[in-house]
């Protein structure tokens, strides 16, 4: 591109400063989010690649979850040459006393020893090899050991969990956003797990399948074509298969974990259609840009018609015309990329909440993120510039001179395009509508128990406190009754698995007071049983699942029948991606430890009441670290997720339609230009204001309802998709669709009419005055 003609395009941008804002300021607010959502995405999909052994590690997985007995990775490790080693993983949480007699809660993970030699997890202090080497050794966060002991080495120092005590012999880097592994504040050996529990043979034993297991396969080895030969051994001597509580064995590599379906201890996951989703998301603003710039500067195209013209006869050739209109669009692009990412750091601590992720923009500047900006833009600005440069350079100066090129241009290109971004726009309205309808119906469905002003409290006190504890918390004005228990619909309780006439069946226990029900709002039909202690109740999922009849009084559990005390009414105890399984529930002996105390507050200065709570349960147990909260609030975070996602669907579907707006905007210009001539003749002849505002805006209208028709099947089948993630869903409702086309319209309509009005407005006679 000459250096004229580099002057010549400066002087018109600053001429056309609306055109230019427009343009310019498209690009940068579509590219922030591009920028945005290429480092999530990137960052997603390099979640735990950063291992030296990643193609070598594999997690065991059965069926629908991933965690096994302790002994499983002995067996598999002495029957199969191909193991290295293996880890086994679980997460647990306490109140760590330190050698200053402070308490402090403690969340942390239990594995093996060769976890540091497994994964690839940094050691500020320590040897990967022998800082888990002893059963009572742990290692902590570099942030609680900040926390805790400031700058001061905690290497040699001790502390205690449940009066086990632990040795500190090393100090690992911050788990980062690019590992499955959640942040924990230290890692514990596995083995101590049987001490904390009390349980000798918890290590030993098949009992209990709570477990995660990460398994370092041999160089050179095929760990994975081994699942069969191991599978048929644990149908024979491991329960779950026996049983046929699980019929599949797979080893799944570790890259696959975060992205899997199968949960295990100790790990975070996402949704691999979700990622999908947001990489569409992001070519689609990519896209709609580029059109945004195509439509806007063939629109202007009739105003530099006479330069086209002027370089044509004097001999330009035609790629002098296209390189020029290419280099004008990399030029925008460069610009506007500049001003995103600008913008993407003002954005990153809003886009972070949402997606619940750490960008780290700043840290992301290596050449080879530089690299893939600079290509991104150059192939942004070839692209927006090519269709242009075509349309411009088609035309010969005879049809500029006769003004041909507005009428050829306006018919060929401009139409589609539109409809093309308003299509992309209704689709957005559409998901962002129904994603926010979902999230609105699970916070407010009917879980089947009473959730306003309950309070829950992670349980301090000892057995034989429970009396005493409970008459505190209930002398406190605002406290309307206190329970304790084994299990709330907020962690799910205990799995039980047993056959039940020879078929396998897996129930979720609660082990509850005689309060319970009534505190919890729960109804509970009871039945004809006598009244045992060692009675139980059923949710009528367990009654369904049983086959028990309509007046069941007992039913077979494990080897013994047991009084049916009731039947309660089905009450969820997950969120509502899954549905409601069967439950039974036990009542709470004098000698159980409860885990939870809930807690019903009448609804008047609950925040009063919660501290005066508080404030006793401190005093009472000498100031032991509790959590608590709300059970309403606690229910509502389990669809944070969603409600993010929609905001943030929502904030793509304002931007695509402010985009497609600035497209509709410039064509409508564009569009009226060419009417100036018809509108005067109009006029003279008597047509009203309101008549040509309808002849001007009708051809727009026609093609957002194309948009419109286009939209809805693609919303459609994409949203059916969506919502197939949970059990308990709201219906794809009809005037989500008609207020998305509606709003789309409205958007479409007060763009052009401004327009329309001033064209229709106009004197004639400054049409005709040159005719």
């Amino acid at each position: 591109m000459r250096l004229n003609s580099l002057k010549m395009f400066f002087k018109y941008l600053a001429k056309n400063r609306l055109y230019t804002f427009v343009t310019i300021s498209g690009f940068a607010v579509s590219l922030m989010f591009v920028f945005l959502l290429s480092v999530y995405i990137k960052q997603e999909l390099s979640v735990d690649q950063f291992h030296i052994n990643k193609d070598r590690i594999y997690r065991l997985y059965r069926d629908k979850t991933a965690m096994f007995a302790p002994p499983v990775g002995d067996f598999i490790k002495n029957q199969f040459p191909e193991v290295d080693t293996y880890t086994r993983i679980f997460k647990n949480k306490g109140n760590a006393m330190f050698q200053d007699k402070s308490l402090k809660k403690i969340d942390y993970m239990m594995a093996d020893s060769s976890f540091f030699s497994i994964f690839s997890f940094k050691l500020k202090e320590g040897d990967p090899r022998q800082v888990l080497a002893t059963k009572n050794s742990a290692v902590l966060s570099s942030s609680f050991s900040r926390k805790i002991f400031g700058d001061e080495s905690p290497v040699g120092k001790t502390f205690s969990i449940d009066n086990q005590s632990f040795t500190i012999s090393g100090v690992y880097e911050e788990f980062q956003s690019n590992t499955s592994f959640v942040k924990v504040d230290a890692i514990l050996n596995f083995k101590v797990l049987a001490d904390l529990w009390g349980w000798k043979e918890l290590l030993t034993a098949y009992d209990n399948s709570s477990f995660g297991i990460y398994f370092l396969a041999g160089k050179g080895t095929d760990l994975p074509s081994k699942a069969p030969l191991i599978l048929e051994q644990f149908k024979k001597d491991y329960w779950l298969f026996t049983n046929k509580y699980s019929k599949t064995l797979k080893f799944e590599p570790l890259t696959e974990v975060y992205f899997s379906k199968e949960p295990s201890p100790a790990i975070r996951q996402n949704s691999r259609t979700s990622v999908i989703i947001f990489v569409a998301i992001a070519l689609l603003i990519l896209i709609i840009s580029i059109i945004n710039y195509i439509n806007l500067t063939v629109a202007q195209a009739g105003f530099r018609s006479k330069e086209t013209a002027i370089k044509k006869l004097m001999g330009s050739s035609r790629w002098s015309l296209v390189s020029q209109h290419l280099t004008e669009s990399v030029i925008l692009s460069s610009l506007a990329a500049i001003i995103a990412l600008y913008l993407a750091f003002l954005a990153e601590p809003y886009f972070n909440t949402q997606m619940n992720c750490t960008l780290n923009l700043n840290k992301q500047f290596s050449l080879q993120f530089i690299v893939i900006i600079i290509v991104i833009v150059a192939i942004a600005g070839l692209i927006s510039g090519i269709v242009p440069a075509i349309v411009v350079d088609s035309f010969s100066p005879l049809d500029i001179a006769k003004g041909n090129l507005a009428r050829k241009t306006k018919t060929t290109y401009s139409k589609v395009l539109i409809a093309f971004q308003y299509s992309i726009a209704i689709v957005l309205l559409i998901c962002t509508a129904t994603i926010a309808n979902q999230s609105k119906y699970m916070q407010n469905y009917d879980t089947g128990f009473n959730k306003e002003s309950l309070f829950w409290m992670e349980n301090t006190v000892t057995a034989n406190q429970k009396n005493a504890f409970r008459n505190l918390l209930k002398s406190i004005p605002g406290v309307i009754d206190v329970s304790y228990c084994r299990g709330t619909p907020l962690d799910g309780g205990n799995n039980q698995s047993f056959n039940y006439n020879d078929k396998p069946v897996s129930f979720q226990q609660f082990v509850v007071d005689s309060g319970y029900f009534n505190l919890m709002g729960m109804k509970v039909d009871k039945t004809t049983a006598a009244f045992s202690k060692d009675g139980v109740w059923i949710n009528k999922a367990a009654v369904r699942l049983l086959d028990l009849g309509e007046n069941p009084v007992s039913f077979r559990y494990y080897n013994s029948d047991v009084p049916l005390l009731g039947i309660i009414n089905d009450f969820n105890f997950r969120s509502l991606h899954t549905k409601i399984g069967p439950i039974i529930i036990s009542q709470l002996r004098p000698e159980d430890r409860p885990w939870s105390i809930m807690v019903k507050l009448n609804s008047v200065n609950l925040v009063e009441t919660v501290r005066k709570i508080k404030e006793e349960q401190s005093s009472f147990t000498g100031g032991i670290p509790c959590d608590s909260g709300f059970v309403d609030e606690a229910i509502n975070q389990l669809y944070a997720r969603e409600v993010k996602q929609s905001k943030l669907i929502g904030a793509f579907s304002l931007l695509s339609i402010i985009i497609a707006s600035m497209g509709i905007f410039a064509m409508a210009l564009y569009y009226i230009q060419q009417k100036v001539k018809e509108i005067g003749i109009r006029k003279i002849n008597g047509a009203r204001v309101i008549e040509i505002m309808i002849m001007l805006n009708k051809d727009f209208i026609k093609w957002v309802a194309i948009s419109f028709v286009i939209a809805c099947p693609a919303a459609i089948y994409i949203m059916h998709k969506w919502l197939q993630n949970f059990a308990y869903k709201t219906g794809l409702s009809w005037w989500i669709f008609v207020l998305s086309g509606l709003l789309a319209l409205l958007i479409a309509l007060l763009t052009v009419s401004l327009q329309s009005w001033r064209a229709a407005t106009r004197n004639p006679v400054e049409a005709l005055r040159y005719e």
